[in-house]
């Protein structure tokens, strides 16, 4: 057991006791995400390691996007008239701004109907799965990857859907499926696809004629350690979208790829909407789906927007420039993190959980039997469920012998 003068001598003890008052919240109906915090809130010295949100090298939230509250204060100032209101007036020039700040080639813009539907990356999924439908008859089970986001079972459900997962790297294949892939980090596990995946995931879905979902909770944050070895943001905005959804375009695959706004721009208490690029290798039919696709968004009332939504699409459209410098010091941010579980893990059984291969704000190792009790027991709150520890990067303190010491007690007890 590793020692320090930083957690309690009896922490064994410490932590049964957490251990007993997790049951107790458990049998109250709370999911493990909720019991993380409760738990953590009750301990004076509780470091939350299961917070789903970017903090900061002193261990506090980071701050909303200044561009985009800027915005809202004078979209709130510009709402008194009672009426309905909406960004329509912007809808060519939203659509050139995502596909820009998203990298996307101007040969597939014409291919490219946007939405912009409510509620930002949830709302961009579930309508995702929706558009889905309207490209391909016949959909009847949403097939997604094992220890993905707990939310995909929900909006399947709501969507009178099955739900069915498939190994991780894998490949979705059944007669009405809709693959939901990962176009980037997986938000629960950090785990990236690599080139031969998404070729493959590529291949299979060519070759049946499949449609695809693509959840993109985490746009670039896959290279983000790259910005520290010189390379620019447009550089690898550009590289994560070639390697994660251009291979489905070039090969003719119709896809629906959701694009969440909340980690790159830290809008995590505002929710603005989310971005859905619906993609048909035809033009002429993409541009046919602009009817459907909006009948989608009024039923969910997404055509009369939230004054944040408003207020986001024309600080795009106007200040995408503050927007991106906002987005990198986000990655910025995951990136210094990440280096320094690098550093710290190496040699240790979740070494690999800090390569190339995973990115993001998380990572799911398994977790020991006596895991919860020795790490809680330390003051320490990760996500404990079905046997894993999921924890935040960003929890690591800024104290280089405390962050040192706290990865060395995860690696102990995860693998």
């Amino acid at each position: 057991m590793v020692e320090s003068p930083t957690f309690m001598a009896t922490q064994t003890t410490f932590g049964d006791e957490i251990l007993a008052e997790a049951q107790r919240l458990r049998e109250s109906g709370l999911d493990a995400n909720q019991i993380a915090g409760m738990l953590c809130k009750k301990d004076p010295q509780g470091k939350n390691y299961g917070i789903g949100i970017l903090l900061g090298a002193n261990g506090k939230p980071m701050p909303s996007s200044p561009t985009l509250l800027e915005y809202a204060d004078r979209e709130l100032r510009e709402s008194g008239s009672g009426i309905y209101l909406n960004s329509d007036a912007f809808k060519n020039e939203i659509k050139e701004a995502v596909l820009r700040w998203q990298g996307v080639p101007e040969n597939l813009w014409p291919h490219i109907q946007l939405l912009l539907p409510s509620d930002a990356g949830t709302g961009a999924v579930q309508v995702a799965i929706q558009a889905a439908a309207v490209l391909q008859e016949g959909l009847t089970t949403l097939a997604v990857e094992e220890l993905g986001w707990p939310a995909y079972k929900a909006i399947a459900a709501s969507l009178r859907l099955k739900y069915q997962e498939f190994s991780s790297d894998g490949i979705a294949e059944g007669t009405g499926f809709i693959p939901l892939y990962q176009a980037g980090p997986m938000n629960t596990t950090g785990r990236v696809p690599s080139r031969d995946v998404v070729k493959a995931r590529t291949e299979a879905a060519a070759k049946t004629g499949k449609v695809v979902v693509l959840d993109r909770a985490y746009s670039g944050f896959e290279y983000a350690r790259r910005l520290a070895s010189g390379s620019s943001y447009d550089e690898i905005m550009k590289e994560s979208f070639r390697a994660q959804v251009l291979p489905f375009a070039e090969a003719g695959v119709p896809f629906c790829a959701a694009i969440s706004p909340t980690k790159a721009f830290v809008t995590f208490s505002l929710r603005p909407c989310g971005f859905l690029l619906v993609f048909h290798p035809e033009a002429s039919k993409a541009a046919a789906l602009a009817p459907k696709l909006a009948a989608l968004l009024r039923a969910r009332g997404s055509s009369f927007e939230h004054l944040v939504t408003r207020a986001f699409v024309k600080a795009i459209v106007k200040d995408r420039a503050r927007l991106e410098a906002e987005h990198a010091g986000a990655l910025r941010r995951c990136a210094e993190a990440e280096t320094t579980w690098q550093r710290c893990a190496k040699g240790t059984p979740i070494e690999t959980l800090f390569s190339d291969a995973y990115a993001g704000l998380f990572r799911n190792p398994r977790a020991r039997p006596e895991a919860a009790r020795e790490i809680y027991g330390a003051h320490l709150y990760p996500v404990f469920a079905d046997g894993r520890c999921r924890l935040n990067v960003t929890g690591l303190p800024a104290d280089a012998a405390q962050a040192a010491e706290q990865v060395a007690f995860f690696a102990e007890y995860c693998f």
